[in-house]
């Protein structure tokens, strides 16, 4: 393999991908990236055998070859190279040499048939999303996926297409979060696939500066989906999520709406003095007013009162402050509504006039 490459052309994908790799590896081959020329082109791969990032680049290849050589040190040694060098890179008894200016590295390999890739896969719905409104279902939900949950279909994302809709569900036990956005079904799509929470996290940080369309295979057992020159395969998790729909309150007598920026000012406040452990704050809610209590055992409380448009006579619940912050960067827009039956009842969180983002939290006992 050689070839020559404009730092900046390889240093955006490689460091795109390079988030996959795991710096511990009980497989030496899945520390590396692997490097493969196609034409003019030079192909990129990185895994940790549950997510795969691909990326291609433009190169003047003067001989084909693939290879793969350790991501980090790689990755490392682009960044430090100065702007606008050009690189070369060729390979010389099993070791990849790397040279730029006055600059030579020499980087030990391991063969490219060792490297992992997950097959091609095998496309079963093929659904193309507006990458704006993918940022925001995930921005909306990704907080609300458990992290090492023992209920292992709650440590990820369902991504569901169903009618003219598409959304995005997570939920921990504690609380559930769900955003949609308005979907063109020609084909009449009945998808639900269950992502693992790297696999969002890495799909986050891929369209993070993209605004052209996602494409998304669905396929039975990976999803893929594709961007201009980088694409990500991810397992999906193996399980039945719950049924989301049945967890959504509804008939609720209760309700009070409250400007946001308000409400989450005062929330932060009272959070200082809330107890450290369960991060409990009470509510107490009647006529246009709410009263935010916070205290901890060491017998500090914090108290706030804002005003809010409701009728509520005299009721009193508690909640998770960490929630209720999360819920009030998750709404968009100036208002925020809270609606629940009775004070031990979950809590249904939106926007006043929009359903698009809606979060149910559960109660506490204080």
């Amino acid at each position: 393999m050689l070839l020559n490459i404009q730092r900046e052309t390889l240093l955006a994908p490689l460091n795109q991908i390079c988030g996959v790799v795991e710096r511990k590896q009980t497989i030496p081959v899945l520390g590396n990236v692997l490097m493969k020329t196609d034409g003019n082109s030079l192909l990129l791969t990185a895994s940790d055998l549950e997510v795969e990032m691909r990326s291609e680049c433009q190169a003047e290849v003067s001989e084909e070859g693939e290879i793969t050589v350790p991501a980090q040190k790689f990755l490392d040694i682009c960044k430090a190279l100065p702007d606008g060098a050009m690189i070369k890179l060729q390979l010389e008894e099993h070791k990849c040499i790397l040279s730029a200016g006055k600059s030579k590295f020499s980087l030990s390999t391991l063969p490219a048939h060792d490297f992992p890739v997950i097959d091609d896969v095998e496309s079963y719905q093929q659904i193309q999303v507006d990458t704006g409104d993918l940022k925001r279902m995930l921005k909306q939900t990704v907080f609300c996926m458990a992290v090492q949950d023992v209920r292992y279909f709650l440590n990820g994302l369902l991504f569901e297409v169903s009618g003219n809709k598409i959304r995005c569900v997570t939920a921990d036990g504690h609380r559930l979060a769900l955003a949609e956005s308005d979907y063109v079904n020609d084909q009449d799509i009945q998808k639900q696939v269950l992502i693992p929470r790297k696999g969002i996290l890495e799909l986050q940080k891929m369209i993070r500066d993209q605004d052209q369309p996602v494409t998304i295979h669905a396929g039975r057992n990976h999803i893929r989906v594709d961007m201009d020159d980088i694409s990500m395969t991810s397992k999906l998790i193996d399980g039945r999520f719950p049924d989301y729909e049945s967890v959504i309150p509804l008939n609720m007598e209760n309700q009070f709406s409250a400007d946001k920026e308000l409400l989450k000012k005062a929330l932060q406040r009272v959070a200082i003095l809330s107890n450290e452990q369960y991060r409990g704050v009470k509510l107490k809610i009647s006529p246009d007013r709410l009263e935010l209590i916070g205290h901890n055992p060491e017998q500090e409380q914090a108290e706030e009162i804002i005003p809010v448009n409701t009728e509520i006579e005299g009721i009193e619940t508690a909640f998770n402050v960490n929630y209720l912050l999360d819920a009030t960067s998750a709404i968009e827009g100036d208002n925020i509504q809270f609606s629940f039956k009775e004070a031990l009842s979950s809590c249904l969180i939106k926007h006043p006039e929009q359903t698009n983002c809606r979060l149910v939290v559960m109660p506490l006992r204080l």
